[in-house]
């Protein structure tokens, strides 16, 4: 007899993979966006398995404020078009990939501002063609120069509205410090727009520092951050931020940022990308030591 028969609900499925799956999910030319803010909490370990495997074309949705996640992208050439308020390496200076492409034109670069994000993709979560922007975004330089935006007729008071588009990409990638098997996402510290873009995404993937028992989300529901039926398929990664920091768990490796900033991008990536066989062997460049540190330095 099923379950359904008696009245009882069907067990739910595990959403448990690996990162090879995780890239099996990401097509060229998808929409991609990825999740984090400045050095903290971005998908590398996923990000490096996609320039690995050889992704491209893709329309690359940036956070808020977009740093090295961004940059390596632009540098493994996986980016066609870029949706974007600022990429940066904040205190450590420019992204010099996305300065190089961005000068010479290599890159579309779509140019909005924070409110075009997370309006367009609160759009994206509910189905919505496009988003209104409140009065005074025409004093702002975006409107004047960005093709995107548009301005259209309020229905109720006949006033001009500045509109942009919903930004629904086909893929969100983000990194949290844990998850239960079943999706649900538990962030320890800022979720910035992580729960944006799983809403808005068609299909979700969560690298996590940590998978816990599904009892462990059950004793502190609100502590969940994104619901399990936002995401696709979750992968356990530790130290699957680094060089960035995991809120909650560790620190970002500035030193590192600094030595990516300041490296041959062909000779990094040969070094830190396809000259490793995965993760792990990644991780063991930098040694259990100094990444205990970063625990430690929180």
């Amino acid at each position: 007899m099923e379950l359904a028969d008696i009245g009882m609900a069907p067990r739910r499925e595990e959403k448990v993979g690996t990162l090879e799956e995780a890239v099996g999910l990401i097509k060229n030319g998808d929409m991609l966006a990825f999740g984090g803010i400045h050095s903290h909490n971005g998908p590398m370990a996923l990000i490096r398995q996609m320039i690995r495997s050889g992704i491209k074309d893709l329309h690359a949705i940036g956070n808020v404020s977009a740093g090295m996640p961004a940059d390596i992208l632009i540098g493994g050439g996986c980016i066609e078009t870029f949706t974007v308020c600022y990429v940066g390496l904040e205190h450590l200076g420019f992204a010099p990939r996305f300065r190089k492409a961005a000068e010479e034109r290599k890159i579309k670069i779509i140019d909005g501002d924070e409110i075009y994000y997370v309006l367009g993709l609160k759009a994206g979560a509910v189905g919505l063609p496009f988003v209104p922007h409140p009065p005074g975004h025409e004093a702002r330089d975006n409107p004047k120069f960005e093709s995107t935006y548009a301005r259209t007729t309020d229905p109720y008071t006949g006033r001009e509205v500045i509109v942009s588009p919903a930004i629904a990409p086909d893929v969100g990638i983000i990194h949290a410090a844990q998850c239960d098997p079943f999706g649900n996402v538990v962030h320890l510290g800022s979720v910035v727009a992580d729960d944006l873009i799983a809403k808005a995404s068609a299909r979700t993937i969560v690298t996590t520092e940590e998978i816990v028992p599904l009892d462990s989300i059950k004793r502190d529901p609100k502590r969940t951050s994104i619901p399990g039926h936002y995401v696709d398929l979750v992968v356990e990664v530790p130290y699957g931020a680094h060089p960035l920091s995991c809120h909650g768990v560790y620190n970002h490796d500035e030193p590192h940022i600094v030595e990516y900033r300041d490296a041959d991008i062909d000779a990094y990536l040969q070094e830190y990308v396809f000259g490793v066989e995965d993760h792990f062997a990644y991780l063991e460049k930098f040694g259990i030591e100094r990444l205990m540190a970063l625990r430690e330095s929180l």
